[in-house]
């Protein structure tokens, strides 16, 4: 019985992570991948894979950071990126595209990337690096 009570608290917190960041996960894959059509299927297809381990990921000191390692990783995929970002590291490409092409604010931008706004800051200031330390090349 506490395990079913349990399942359904962990269905009813995945449910409320998903409609509190899917349209900015979405905003995000839009401006990597360029079209809504392909950014919808691939943001669905990180929801999904973060369902399947959510109970995982609910034991994790930063939640949202997995997911969006997650996001991440499959837009990476999805765009053909050759070199994703190292899993030990912020990539300070997408708190670029999160604040400068899609103009979100620090606090909803570091939300979403799952990072103190100190930390979002510092990937921010990393995005001004050479091209060969940003997860993905922004096209003109």
């Amino acid at each position: 019985m506490y395990e079913a009570g349990g399942d359904r608290t962990a269905v009813i917190a995945f449910r409320a992570f998903r409609d509190m960041y899917r349209a900015g996960y979405v905003a995000y894959a839009v401006a990597r991948l360029g079209t809504r059509e392909l950014a919808e299927r691939v943001v669905e297809d990180s929801l999904t894979a973060l369902a399947v381990r959510w109970s995982a990921t609910l034991g994790c000191s930063h939640p949202a950071a997995m997911a969006w390692r997650l996001l991440s990783a499959c837009v990476d995929e999805a765009e053909g990126a050759p070199l994703p970002c190292p899993g030990d590291r912020i990539c300070g490409s997408d708190a670029h595209v999160l604040r400068d092409h899609l103009r979100m604010d620090i606090g909803r931008a570091s939300d979403l990337m799952g990072l103190s706004r100190g930390e979002f800051l510092v990937a921010l200031n990393s995005a001004d690096r050479p091209t060969g330390a940003c997860c993905w090349n922004e096209q003109p």
